[in-house]
Parts: C-alpha cells; sequence; structure tokens
C-alpha cells in the first residue's frame, strides 16, 4: 500500500490507494460465518482501529494508533469504499472518533478535540483545526488510546484506562467518563476500570455495557476479560482489586475495595482482548439477531498458546440481560499464527457490519444474504 508522506500535523488530504492486485483470499477463505453471511474487504487502510458511520451521507471516519484518521465513502452502496482518504497524520494516538449533528471528535491520548467542519461537508477538506473541549487527561501511554463514543443522552463517554498493568489509579485513570459536546458537566459513569476500548448502549433499554481487558502476567488463563453492564452512574467495577467476577488481582488479594464492586455480567477468555462492541440494531441479518451484541476479540499477545481473533455474538433477552455468547466469526488465528486481528465494529445504514483489522489494514464488510 502506497504511504503518502506528511509532516506532523500536515493539512494535505491524500488518497491511500491499495497495492496493485492485493489479494487478500489468503485471510478471507479462512474466515467462518454463520450460514448465509459473507466478509469481504470493504476499504485497505494501514493500522484501521476505532470507527464511526456518519450521516445521513454515510461518511466512514477511522481512527488509528499511528497518528492517522481516515476517511472512506461507497458512494454507489455497492458494498465497498470507492474513496479512502487520509484526512490527517501527526496526531497523538488518535484512537477514538466519534460524530454528532456531524461533528466529528476525536479522542487522542492527551485530548479529546472536535473538527468544527460537518464531517461529511467536503472529504477533501483537511481536519483543520481541531479545537480541544477536554484536556484533563493522563498522558501516560499505557491503555492511552481513548475510546469515545456520544450515547442517547447526547453526552460524549471517554474512556481513560489505568496506566499500568495492576495499579492504584488517580482521578483521571480507570474510568469512563461523560461530558456534553463542549468540554463541560465532566463526570464518572464507571470506575475501578482497567482498560475499555469498546462499549456501546442497548437499543431498548438504553443501559451502557463495556468491555474490559483484565491484567496480564498471572498465567494463562487468569483473569478474565469481561463485559460490564452500567444501571447507575459512578459505580465501580473492581479494579484494581479484581477481575472478572470476583478474581483477586496480585498485590491486591488481602485489599478489600474501598466501595461495594459491581461484578462483571460475562467473563471472557483471559487475554482474549476484547475491544469494540455493537448492538445489532438493523434489518439485513435474521431476525434473532435484533439487539444482540457483538464483541471483537483482538486477541492475546502473552500468552503460552493464542486466543481470541475472532467475533463474539452476545444474546440477549428481551429484557436487555446478556444471556449467553457464541462465536460469531472465526478463522483469523491459524493454529498458532495470526491473518488478522479484529478491533472495532459498526453498523452501516444498510444494516451489514463493518469490522476493522489493524493487523491485516483493512475494514471488513460483513453481509446477510440468506
Amino acid at each position: 500500500m502506497t504511504k503518502p508522506i506528511f509532516a506532523a500535523m500536515a493539512l494535505a488530504v491524500a488518497s491511500v490507494p491499495a497495492q496493485a492486485g492485493t489479494d487478500f483470499s489468503g485471510v478471507l477463505d479462512k474466515i467462518n460465518l454463520p450460514d448465509g453471511f459473507k466478509i469481504e474487504v470493504f476499504a485497505e487502510m494501514p493500522k484501521a482501529r476505532s470507527i464511526v458511520v456518519g450521516k445521513p451521507n454515510g461518511v466512514v471516519y477511522v481512527g488509528s494508533r499511528h497518528g492517522h484518521i481516515y476517511s472512506m465513502v461507497d458512494t454507489n452502496r455497492d458494498g465497498t469504499a470507492d474513496e479512502v482518504l487520509e484526512r490527517v497524520a501527526g496526531l497523538n494516538v488518535p484512537n477514538g472518533v466519534a460524530m454528532q449533528d456531524s461533528i466529528l471528535y476525536v479522542g487522542m491520548q492527551d485530548r479529546i478535540a472536535n473538527w468544527p467542519v460537518p464531517a461529511e461537508f467536503d472529504t477533501a477538506l483537511p481536519l483543520d483545526p481541531l479545537n480541544t473541549v477536554h484536556e484533563n487527561i493522563d498522558e501516560g501511554f499505557l491503555h492511552g488510546w481513548r475510546y469515545i463514543k456520544f450515547g442517547p443522552d447526547r453526552k460524549l463517554y471517554v474512556s481513560l484506562g489505568a496506566p499500568c498493568n495492576i495499579c492504584d489509579l488517580k482521578d483521571n485513570t480507570g474510568k469512563i467518563i461523560r461530558m456534553n459536546a463542549d468540554g463541560s458537566d465532566v463526570e464518572v459513569v464507571a470506575d475501578g476500570v482497567r482498560n475499555s476500548v469498546g462499549f456501546d448502549w442497548h437499543p431498548v433499554t438504553n443501559e451502557l455495557w463495556f468491555t474490559d481487558n483484565g491484567a496480564d502476567g498471572m498465567g494463562d488463563d487468569t483473569p478474565p476479560d469481561e463485559l460490564n453492564r452500567v444501571t447507575a452512574a459512578g459505580a465501580h467495577f473492581g479494579f484494581p482489586y479484581l477481575g472478572g467476577i470476583d478474581t483477586k488481582l496480585t498485590g491486591y488479594e488481602d485489599k478489600a475495595p474501598p466501595v461495594e464492586v459491581t461484578p462483571a455480567v460475562i467473563e471472557f477468555q483471559a487475554h482474549s482482548a476484547n475491544l469494540g462492541i455493537e448492538f445489532y440494531n438493523g434489518d439485513m441479518f435474521p431476525a434473532d439477531y435484533k439487539n444482540d451484541a457483538f464483541v471483537a476479540q483482538h486477541g492475546s499477545w502473552n500468552r503460552t498458546s493464542p486466543v481470541g481473533y475472532q467475533i463474539l455474538r452476545i444474546l440477549f433477552d428481551d429484557e436487555g440481560n446478556a444471556v449467553g455468547k457464541e462465536v460469531f466469526a472465526d478463522g483469523w488465528l491459524q493454529g498458532e499464527s495470526a491473518v488478522g486481528r479484529v478491533t472495532d465494529i459498526a453498523e452501516l445504514p444498510d444494516g451489514s457490519l463493518l469490522v476493522s483489522d489493524d493487523f491485516a489494514n483493512v475494514v471488513y464488510r460483513i453481509s446477510y444474504d440468506g
């Protein structure tokens, strides 16, 4: 893939052309999906991470941990992006992207900013200026890749990872916070959160659900990763005292949490690295997928035998309770070798899903035609 050269905070906009004759069959042919589902490459781009889909034009923005933000457009709605542009480079880990009222917000390691130009207005424009709306953020690199998203309350939610493996938290670490779109009225939504890189709201109950990554260095199978449910703002979810439902963390075995802990609802395989989560609200998939959630398991990096590298389906009942989990898509792990690492998931207006992969350097589209 041809890579444009930029100075820091470059103002130019450049297309991101695919390599001539790029063949992803070696990846796509390995992916297993339920009958009737199909996976294709929607677009190619380096190190694709968080995804947000604009309205009404469907311009898609993609963040990264490598300074770049991309936009892509499927103008003729054929399931493949016709235009892929690098809109800015040189940012400080712009992993998080979110959009409300056509305004793009970017979650960086050291601040949250917005672009005051309607983000779907003209994709040839550079993302400049980016106006800071919040900057009281710990700048440590570890777990400093922000995940951001607007909730049904129109507030901006931001994850603040713990700057460590296991340690005491500060006022601006180990939390999910929310604020008004202009950065005012900041409050803690979830405390005791080690590193959430994905959250979404149940379409019926509007309750916030978030993934959380467990600690390293405690063995291959402990502690579990987590799926959590926020029923009251400010609830504490256990870190650094507990992982999963009730697993004591190293160094805190004899310490009791100072407040009541809300346990995880679902435990995931330790080190499977559960990141993006997306509740399904579309009409393309079979009806029983409605209001279920998909979770991207990025995959382990410090386990004797790798795990993860797949997409899970979380099953919900009619009251909005998570009642089970099952593999929806796998095959990115072949034996001990990975061919991809899924990162985030977002729904397109037609009901298909976009899935980013920061290892294979693509964004996939998963559709259904049963």
